[in-house]
């Protein structure tokens, strides 16, 4: 069933966000200084990669704990809106010792790890119907 509900305004993704933020300052290692974090999601398909920035320069792949995934496809689904669908993909970025921002891309093909199937991308279309739908995304629905 598509967009059941009003979508949240930036006020209201902003709070969540601050929230989703403390969150996240209390599940790094203690050693960060930055975060990046992208979620990309199409109709059920998720990745979450995540790298940290150490206080000392380096970097390295981190897991985030379990729920961040679930966040942001409910944050997504609050998001959507009727006749211009949801975004498909965001840019998190948390530095300390709490700044953050976070980019939505709502046109643009995330750039994927692993290309999902059509099902995914036909879901997507079913969920977030689009009055504009982006050239990449007809050519995924129309691929075999």
């Amino acid at each position: 069933m598509p967009m059941p509900r009003m979508p949240l305004n930036t006020a209201q993704a902003h709070e969540l966000l601050k929230d989703f933020t403390t969150w996240m300052i209390h599940s790094v290692p203690s050693d960060w200084d930055q975060l990046f974090l992208t979620f990309r999601s199409v109709g059920g398909y998720v990745e979450l990669p995540a790298q940290i920035i150490t206080v000392l320069g380096g970097g390295y792949d981190w897991t985030p704990p379990p729920g961040v995934a679930e966040f942001f496809v409910e944050l997504k689904d609050d998001m959507a809106r009727p006749g211009e669908g949801a975004w498909t993909s965001l840019r998190y970025h948390l530095v300390h010792p709490g700044r953050y921002n976070a980019e939505y891309d709502w046109d643009g093909e995330p750039d994927w790890d692993h290309v999902p199937s059509r099902d995914f991308f036909v879901a997507e279309a079913e969920k977030y119907p689009r009055e504009n739908v982006p050239e990449w995304l007809q050519r995924r629905l129309a691929s075999d």
